[in-house]
């Protein structure tokens, strides 16, 4: 308990796409964010449980961040976020699920101005995303590749909106990074934040199998995957008010290092885009987490 923050999300979001040409879209989407953050409710969570196994009620992480300023007053209670966001996408890829060739990239902005109602922070992120994939064995051997990119270039975003990978298409209601089951498999989600970072996942993808099933067609297909990540502009906080015994005990003002985690996976398609996933990932670095088991929908990208 003591590396979480309670954290509840209403979202409300509108997204537009329209053809430029052949292979270029432009995107333009709207919404609301609604995030209330707190300390976590050790008393609810003890609510029922035995002595030997309550939880301990003690300061967590984000108490402490809180006291010493780090989260400051106007954000520590969470807040509301009302955005733009607006792009291009160019997408060449032979199949969506799965693709076996192609090129997917993606440019866009997102942005909180003043006059939408955000008094508190107005913000302006960049994210670049490219995924490209190669045929090793037709029909049946490909590599994906992904690389992206996202940080603040206007603006003080609050520490609530940082976790947030923002791309044209979300398949998930929090996509949250670095970490979890959309990102860096086997990391622990949100363990790595940062104002600017770089990301990239290398997947090689292999069917091998191909039958029929009550008339429908089924491909069973392994992967391997190495994901990665670096924070590339850290967050800035004042470190004046933080007790020097807790400086050391809390922090590495050293350069930020490279994230990565591998692992494997199982996947189960029928008729080509209804795909069932099974992801096992492990962590390289034990202070990122150890290990990580998803069950989904899906390929990552």
């Amino acid at each position: 308990m003591f590396y979480r923050h309670e954290r509840k999300l209403f979202r409300a979001t509108v997204d537009f796409q329209g053809k430029v040409g052949k292979k270029l879209r432009w995107l333009f989407g709207l919404g609301h964010y609604k995030i209330s953050t707190a300390s976590v409710d050790i008393e609810n969570l003890n609510e029922g449980k035995d002595e030997e196994n309550l939880l301990p009620d003690t300061a967590l992480l984000y108490d402490k961040y809180v006291k010493w300023g780090i989260i400051g007053e106007k954000e520590k209670d969470g807040g509301n976020v009302n955005f733009l966001k607006f792009g291009f996408v160019f997408d060449t890829r032979d199949n969506e699920p799965n693709p076996m060739h192609g090129i997917w990239s993606e440019a866009l902005i997102f942005t909180t101005p003043a006059f939408m109602g955000n008094k508190d922070f107005s913000y302006t992120k960049l994210a670049l995303i490219h995924r490209q994939y190669f045929t090793l064995i037709k029909r049946d051997l490909s590599i994906a590749c992904q690389l992206g990119y996202q940080g603040t270039i206007a603006g003080k975003a609050p520490f609530y909106i940082q976790p947030f990978l923002f791309s044209s298409f979300s398949i998930s209601t929090t996509f949250d990074g670095f970490g979890g089951t959309k990102s860096l498999r086997g990391v622990l989600r949100n363990r790595i934040v940062g104002d600017g970072i770089v990301y990239g996942n290398i997947e090689p993808r292999w069917k091998f199998l191909h039958t029929k099933l009550f008339k429908q067609n089924l491909y069973l297909a392994l992967s391997g995957f190495f994901d990665f990540g670096k924070i590339v502009k850290e967050y800035d906080f004042n470190k004046g008010n933080i007790p020097e015994e807790e400086l050391d005990k809390y922090f590495d003002f050293g350069k930020s290092s490279l994230h990565f985690s591998y692992g494997l996976g199982f996947h189960a398609a029928m008729n080509q885009n209804f795909i069932l996933a099974v992801d096992y990932g492990i962590a390289s670095d034990k202070r990122d987490g150890k290990d990580g088991l998803y069950v989904g929908m899906g390929f990552l990208f």
